[in-house]
């Protein structure tokens, strides 16, 4: 540092250095403790940051690719890393269910071969620093008629007509308890002929990394139906659009906490006729997603596909509250699949008919390629905002287990 100090004056290094990609800067830690001490500062670090942009990881939901997921950055200068995940050959198909403010601790859930048409679900807790791994599994089996064809709606948290039942996950930080947990509902068919029978909520169940262990809550005291893994972990709950039955329209969101575990108040949704203009159909494109630290409800036009309006809840709780924030129009020959959430700087999330996954900016609806394609129009993939962390270099300055110790912070 002092030596190209003497050449260009250090707020110039400073700026050479936040263009750097990650994997650069880890390298750079180990010139000098000037460079390390520099590098560590949390003004460098929040100026890379906001440089980068956000950082997304994708793991493809195929089973070809089910093992291998990418993590790339919203400013596609900064490059793009794959990443192996280490789970073996044991799962056929792999989501995220959500991750740690810092992207050190990463929430995913995996389906695994049990035997013909049969297959088990679990949760998976993994480290990309460290390379650890914690499976938690779940004890019965879903069996379904039409195996593998609804595996990619299975291990997402969506119900399909052939299944025995359905699991639906949420997973956050407990601050009090200094905890991560995970809320697992079940959904199940019932009667002496099980394929004609409806689906309802039979178990809730809570898992604490502090405690290691899962806990019963029995039947949840609702009929609501929900679909989807959560991607809303607002005022510590995880939230999700809900609807009296499997196929009507979503009318409220459901939400539980993570310190009380425990099921909340229902939440209506926005109450403004403009909201008719929009479709809440079960298998449509609206999802729930996080703006700015408050609770959003993104939607598409029921006629016109590519017109999004997004609304947040301003004071949360409050159904008064909801703005309509953002009115967006995608772009003729754009046509979105569906909506993947709000990044943390405020950018849409799209995932393209084409399988290609876009960055909309809200303000003024420019669309930007972040790099990530799928390989064919039977490919999927899932993705998270880790804010703009990267993950795997977290363990350079010696963070230790997230897997192994108790009430970390």
């Amino acid at each position: 540092m002092a030596s190209l100090s003497g050449i260009f004056p250090s707020n110039v290094v400073v700026e050479i250095l936040a263009f750097l990609p990650a994997r650069s800067l880890v390298r750079f830690r180990c010139v000098s403790k000037s460079w390390r001490s520099l590098l560590s500062e949390p003004y460098f670090v929040t100026k890379w940051l906001n440089r980068s942009g956000t950082s997304l990881l994708v793991v493809p939901l195929e089973y070809e690719n089910h093992n291998l997921c990418s993590l790339v950055f919203e400013n596609a200068s900064v490059g793009k890393k794959n990443l192996n995940l280490p789970l073996g050959d044991k799962w056929f198909s792999i989501s995220v269910i959500g991750s740690s403010s810092d992207g050190a601790l990463i929430c995913l859930s995996g389906l695994s071969y049990k035997h013909r048409r049969a297959s088990k679900q679990a949760v998976i807790l993994w480290s990309p620093s460290t390379g650890e791994v914690k499976v938690l599994p779940n004890r019965g089996c879903v069996h379904c008629h039409r195996w593998p064809v609804c595996t990619q709606s299975l291990i997402q948290g969506y119900n399909s007509a052939c299944c025995s039942q359905y699991l639906v996950h949420g997973f956050g930080y407990e601050p009090n308890a200094r905890d991560y947990k995970v809320v697992r509902i079940t959904y199940s068919r019932g009667g002496v002929r099980e394929a004609d029978s409806p689906i309802r909520p039979s178990l809730v169940e809570v898992y604490s990394l502090g405690r290691n262990r899962w806990k019963s809550l029995g039947r949840p005291d609702f009929t609501w139906t929900v679909r989807g893994n959560s991607r809303a972990f607002v005022n510590g709950a995880a939230h999700w659009l809900a609807g009296p039955a499997v196929e009507a329209p979503y009318n409220s969101i459901v939400a539980f906490d993570m310190k009380e575990e425990k099921f909340g108040e229902v939440i209506e949704l926005p109450q403004s006729e403009n909201l008719t203009q929009f479709s809440l159909n079960p298998r449509g494109k609206a999802t729930l997603s996080v703006s700015c630290g408050s609770l959003a409800l993104i939607a598409f036009g029921i006629w016109n596909r590519e017109e999004c309006c997004i609304w947040v809840m301003k004071e949360y709780g409050v159904a008064t509250s909801w703005t309509k924030k953002h009115h967006i129009v995608v772009p003729i020959g754009s046509t979105v699949r569906a909506a993947l959430g709000l990044t943390r700087h405020g950018k849409l999330l799209l995932r393209m008919v084409d399988e290609k996954l876009v960055c909309c900016d809200v303000e003024n609806m420019q669309i930007s390629d972040v790099g990530i394609q799928g390989s064919g129009i039977d490919s999927s993939f899932d993705v998270i905002d880790l804010g703009g962390a990267d993950p795997t270099v977290t363990n350079q300055v010696g963070r230790g287990s997230l897997l192994t110790i108790p009430n970390f912070p």
